[in-house]
């Protein structure tokens, strides 16, 4: 197959990085996609940097198999933990979860943007580090939600079971008097709706899955990647345990016949 027709790699730890695959699709619809959610080792937030790193190699020797024009981390924690070992490791470019900080940067009037995120992304102070690199005026809030990811990941977006703690950990944002929050874990779109009436009308609520969609296209462009193709891209959704429930969430974001689902096992030659 053409170098610009094989598909661009996705993946993250579970169901979260869909949010990033449904933006691609909308950015870029003649694209072909394969996905790959590590769902049999999910979650990722309670595993060592050491760990994060082994299962992220793992599954870019499969997408490297298939293979993928270029690769799209879309999970916050494997980009904290991996991006730096794997970056340049491949026959491929790869690119790291986008902080959404460009976005919340031109956003924010106040100059105070609040982080939610997993214990890894925040015990890393990566987007503090990179904000300050980028504006040293800018206050970063983190507030770490460490139970979030899990709960959405087993499809809980509604119910006390979800609402009680992500109302412990708004409740602080709202104190700090930030104005803008990036969602900074690919599976807390799920619940945006949650968030946003939580956090009020005084902090704008901003996904990074777009910022991510324009680097990928950005990519593309630059390596002269673009699929020309004007048919509508193919999309594989691939989950190493419980497809069935990847395709159920994944009709949150997508039209049922606009992709398929099925199980993948990670060490297969």
């Amino acid at each position: 197959m053409e170098l610009n027709k094989l598909p661009i790699g996705v993946f993250d730890s579970g169901v979260g990085g869909l949010t990033v695959a449904g933006k691609l699709r909308t950015l870029l619809p003649n694209e072909n996609i394969v996905y790959v959610g590590d769902t049999r080792r999910n979650p990722y937030g309670s595993c060592t940097p050491q760990e994060i790193i082994g299962y992220t190699e793992e599954i870019l020797h499969f997408l490297e198999r298939q293979p993928v024009k270029m690769a799209a981390i879309a999970c916050n924690t494997i980009t904290s933990a991996a991006f730096h070992v794997v970056s340049g490791a491949y026959p491929f470019p790869i690119i790291g979860m986008s902080r959404g900080l460009r976005t919340a940067m031109d956003t924010s009037a106040k100059k105070k943007i609040a982080v939610f995120a997993t214990n890894i992304t925040i015990q890393s102070h990566s987007h503090k580090l990179l904000a300050r690199s980028m504006d040293p005026d800018v206050a970063i809030i983190e507030q770490a939600c460490p139970a979030l990811a899990n709960l959405i990941e087993r499809g809980i977006l509604s119910g006390d079971v979800i609402t009680e703690p992500l109302r412990q950990y708004v409740a602080p944002v709202v104190a700090s008097g930030a104005d803008t929050a990036i969602l900074g874990c690919t599976h807390y779109p799920f619940i945006r709706s949650l968030f946003e009436q939580m956090c009020g009308d005084d902090i704008v609520i901003i996904d990074p899955a777009h910022e991510m969609a324009l680097e990928t296209l950005d990519v593309l462009k630059r390596q002269q990647l673009l699929n020309t193709d004007q048919r509508p891209g193919q999309l594989r959704l691939c989950f190493t345990a419980e497809a069935e429930r990847g395709g159920q969430m994944a009709r949150h974001l997508l039209p049922e016949h606009e992709y398929t689902t099925e199980e993948i096992s990670l060490s297969n030659p």
